[in-house]
């Protein structure tokens, strides 16, 4: 028998190293990744990251065993080898379906995470059986089992509890998989360190179909290795695309619920507003217009027609807060789009004449029946064909367009006005911004929380 010393190769050991490190980066980003699938897409992603991972596992396994300086009449029992990479699979498989954002779940992952990997190494060890007679150290072994689980949970724990809110950054993923390819890698030479081999000079027989040399191990790994980098890329090319859409989309959707929640909160500010400031306005223009009936001073009732004036136009700014108040009634009812529009165009023709003005609509289609609040769907398109009149000071035209574009209706104001500069669209139908001296602001806020309540979308350009 030859004892065998615990030499290595220092290249190979260091490869085995950044082997691990590697493989556990591309199984945990697929696995951080997986999160934009569901049911069965999830369930052929959840296998690619165990496929992945337990291959990595294995390869860094036995890269590490090539890296010990044995000697070259070793063999491996190919069906122990098999099955080692068949354990690793199975461990890394039950340890990322049990994954959760939970303290408990993410130790039992842990758990089964590094009972796979010490479960491969033993096994891979076994397989030089029986041409190798093997002594453990069992206090080393089951070191080697607490350091396994010990990485394995602190690589989850950063990768998908501790940092989850920040996990697209890659540093946070680096550290987790360095963490996780160091556990690897210390149990194995943890377990390689309590583990004696004796050659045996004089073996007993076995079947060399079911063996490969340890010189031929190197390229007998090679294979899985590559079945994981083709797992990486097809992952790049997809998962990827997939990924930055659904966070594109969620961004989306966090926008438009912030301000959906702002448009809710004015409005809720307005009802309160509104009621505490018309009881007072009421008085206010009912004596107003009374001393302005009675009092024969030619100054003193322009004075009063201006003051009339300005509490109309309270009034009205107070109609606006009204329309973004929660609590509406609405008539809904099938009505003709087409027939609003001509309606709108009738009542605003007069004013854009003396501004020297033309509209021009334009109806593609027969038939333009919608369910709506008719008088909702006035008010946009009036304050939207005011504002297109406001913009022309020297005269133009308005072109207004219905069409049909899939399940939706489209209606499109242009003008030929002074415009809006790009960098300030955004601001548009915030309350009280306005390019208007006269403005409020609050017309075009109104006007698409009433196309947005009827499902509907605004969207505005400068050019």
């Amino acid at each position: 028998m030859d004892h065998v010393n615990d030499t290595y190769n220092y290249y190979w050991l260091v490869f085995s190293i950044l082997l691990g490190i590697l493989f556990s980066y591309i199984a945990l980003d697929l696995r951080w990744k997986m999160i934009v699938f569901k049911d069965f897409k999830y369930n052929v992603w959840l296998l690619s990251c165990a496929v992945a991972m337990g291959i990595g596992i294995w390869t860094m396994h036995f890269v590490g065993m090539v890296a010990m300086k044995m000697s070259s009449h070793v063999i491996y029992d190919i069906r122990i080898v098999f099955l080692s990479l068949i354990i690793s699979i199975i461990g890394t498989g039950i340890a990322f379906l049990l994954m959760k954002l939970n303290p408990f779940r993410l130790l039992l992952s842990s758990l089964f995470m590094g009972g796979g990997i010490v479960c491969m190494h033993y096994l891979g060890v076994w397989a030089m059986y029986p041409n190798v007679l093997l002594t453990f150290n069992h206090l080393i072994v089951s070191l080697s089992f607490i350091f396994a689980v010990v990485a394995a949970f602190a690589s989850l724990w950063l990768l998908f509890f501790f940092n989850h809110r920040r996990s697209m950054n890659l540093k946070w993923r680096i550290l987790s998989c360095i963490l996780m390819g160091i556990g690897i890698s210390g149990m194995h030479y943890i377990g390689m360190w309590g583990t004696d081999f004796t050659i045996m000079t004089n073996p007993p027989p076995i079947n060399t179909y079911y063996t490969v040399s340890s010189n031929s191990l190197s390229s007998f790994i090679s294979v899985p290795a590559l079945i994981v980098v083709l797992i990486m890329l097809l992952s790049n090319a997809f998962l990827d695309k997939k990924l930055l859409s659904q966070m594109e989309e969620l961004n989306e959707s966090e926008r438009k619920l912030r301000e959906s929640e702002k448009l809710s909160l004015v409005g809720e500010l307005a009802a309160g507003v509104a009621h505490e400031i018309r009881n007072p306005l009421t008085s206010l223009k009912g004596f107003t217009q009374f001393i302005y009936e009675k009092t024969n001073d030619h100054s003193n009732k322009n004075y009063l027609k201006i003051m009339i004036d300005e509490i109309n136009r309270i009034n009205f700014i107070v109609s606006e807060f009204m329309v973004l108040s929660k609590p509406h009634i609405v008539n809904i009812s099938v009505t003709d789009l087409s027939l609003i529009i001509k309606n709108v165009i009738t009542l605003l023709n007069t004013q854009a004449i003396m501004k020297n003005i033309e509209i021009f609509p334009e109806f593609v289609g027969d038939s333009f029946l919608i369910k709506c609040e008719e008088n909702q769907i006035k008010q946009v398109l009036a304050n939207i064909i005011k504002n297109s009149i406001e913009a022309m000071s020297e005269g133009g035209k308005i072109y207004i367009k219905l069409e049909q574009k899939d399940s939706y209706f489209v209606i499109s104001v242009i003008d030929n006005g002074e415009g809006i500069p790009e960098e300030n669209i955004h601001l548009l139908g915030k309350p009280f911004y306005t390019t208007k001296t006269e403005g409020t602001g609050l017309g075009l806020m109104v006007s698409k929380k009433i196309i947005q309540n009827h499902n509907g979308k605004f969207e505005i350009h400068s050019i």
